[in-house]
This record gives C-alpha cells, sequence and structure tokens, in this order.
C-alpha cells in the first residue's frame, strides 16, 4: 500500500484502464507496481471502480492456494487459514487491521472522541484480538466447506466474494461522510457516483454469475444481498458510534461483508 496518492495527472477523465487498475492494486495490496509512476496514475478516487478487479486477483490467488494445500491432503480448516494467510501477505491485513481497530474502538470507547482515539491506536486490544480470532476461524471454516466443490468452482466463488466485498467499499466511500476530517478514507478521496456504479456493476457481474453458475441463481443473488446487507449494518453502527466512516471501518464492512457472501455460498452447498 502507498501513501502517495495525490492526483499527477492532467488528463482527468479519461478512461484508461489499465492506469486505474495498477493505481486500484498498489493501494489495497502489498504486490509490487514499479512503473506505476510513469503511466501517469489517476486520483485514487477515480480509479477505484477497479477495486472489484483487484479483489478478484486477490481472491483468485487465495482460491489456489486453498485448493493447492486441499491437493496437498492437509487438513480442510488448516487449506482455509493457509489459504487466508496467503490473502493477508497480499494485502498487507490491510482489511483485518480496520476490523480489529473498529472492534477496539467500537467495544471500548463511551464517547465518540473516546472510540475515534481508540481506532488510531496501533496497539490491538481484547476486542480487536477476539474479534480477528472469531473472523479468521469462521472464514477459514467457510473456505474449507467449499472444497468439496471442483477446484475451478472454488476459485470462481472466493473471487466472487473478494470482488463485490470490494466495492462495497467504494460505495461506503461515496455514500457516507467521514468521521475526521484527515486519516485513510479522506486522503484516498470520495469516489463519484458513476465511479460507485461502475464498481458495484463490476463486483456484482464476477459474484452474481460466478455464484449463479457454479450453485444456483438463488445463492447467487443471495450471496450479493448478504454482502449487501452487511455492508449496511457496517454504516448504520459507524454513524452510529463515530458519525460516520474512516478506513478501519471501510476495512472492517470488507471482511464481513466477504464473510457473509462465503457463509451464502457455503450454506448453498450444504444443501445441493
Amino acid at each position: 500500500m502507498s501513501d502517495a496518492f495525490e492526483p499527477r495527472s492532467v488528463h482527468r477523465g479519461r478512461f484508461r484502464p489499465f492506469a486505474s487498475f495498477l493505481t486500484a492494486l498498489r493501494f489495497l495490496t502489498r504486490m509490487p507496481v514499479p512503473f506505476v509512476r510513469t503511466l501517469d496514475p489517476p486520483p485514487l478516487k477515480d480509479a477505484m471502480w477497479m477495486f472489484p478487479v483487484v479483489g478478484a486477483v486477490v481472491g483468485t490467488v487465495t482460491g489456489v492456494a486453498l485448493v493447492f494445500a486441499h491437493f496437498a491432503r492437509l487438513p480442510e480448516l488448516f487449506c482455509g487459514l493457509f489459504a487466508l494467510a496467503i490473502a493477508a501477505m497480499l494485502t498487507g491485513a490491510f482489511h483485518e487491521d480496520g476490523l480489529a481497530d473498529v472492534a477496539d474502538g467500537f467495544g471500548g470507547g463511551n464517547t465518540r472522541e473516546e472510540r475515534l482515539e481508540i481506532m488510531k491506536d496501533s496497539r490491538i486490544g481484547a476486542f480487536g484480538t477476539l474479534t480477528l480470532v472469531i473472523t479468521v476461524l469462521a472464514r477459514a471454516s467457510l473456505l474449507a466447506a467449499l472444497l468439496v466443490l471442483k477446484p475451478l468452482a472454488v476459485l470462481v466463488l472466493v473471487a466472487g466474494a473478494a470482488a463485490f466485498s470490494r466495492s462495497l467499499m467504494v460505495d461506503l466511500l461515496w455514500a457516507t461522510r467521514p468521521a475526521r476530517p484527515n486519516g485513510l478514507s479522506v486522503m484516498a478521496g470520495q469516489p463519484s457516483r458513476n465511479t460507485t456504479l461502475l464498481a458495484l456493476a463490476l463486483g456484482g457481474l464476477i459474484a452474481g454469475v460466478g455464484g449463479s453458475v457454479v450453485l444456483t441463481p438463488e445463492a447467487g443473488v443471495l450471496a450479493l444481498v448478504a454482502g449487501g446487507l452487511t455492508l449496511a449494518m457496517v454504516r448504520a453502527l459507524a454513524i452510529r458510534k463515530i458519525g460516520g466512516q474512516t478506513g478501519d471501518v471501510c476495512g472492517a464492512g470488507q471482511i464481513l461483508a466477504e464473510t457473509a457472501m462465503l457463509a451464502v455460498y457455503a450454506a448453498a452447498v450444504a444443501f445441493r
């Protein structure tokens, strides 16, 4: 993840998908992007429509790690944990860090100011630790439940959940005011309505079509609904607790929305 997101391009409004993809990749992951500056990257807020595509890349790598571990005949829960470890290496545990900070702040603070102050603290507390343990085990077990499917089907579902959950981050940034005047979400900028709609369309297409083809149309649609409702609940809680969104809230929303989608996929597999 980079800390340099100031717009440098004089070509505002140009459709440059490759440059937008690299800008989004640089922000959301630790993957090397050595020549992103030579492409005159667009402002991050204009590149957010590529968030679901980056999510699909991360999800595909996660799915490959899951399937690879399963081919090695390792225990299924370990396969899920191994896949999540690979994903965390790719992203620098970007979203998990946000989830832990939100849990600590919302759980340990009594006022808006206290919660925001706790969320800025780099140390992790009891609420954050417990939340991370529960969500990591939950996601690992849900990933393990998909291993009864064919390898390609597993890749499609994991990539779809990763893609749509990241498109929901764009919606959160567009529809919710920042809780503080500075911070990562403010530095990233507010995406436009068209950027948000494009991100949601791309993420919804990847996850919806993938879930419908691999499982059933009902499962594909229900997974999208589950992810959207989860993000809506995170947004409502953030507004009530701190008056808006932060980068940590976006990370928490992504993790929880992805978990909700994986839960729908796992349930659909169980009832096949």
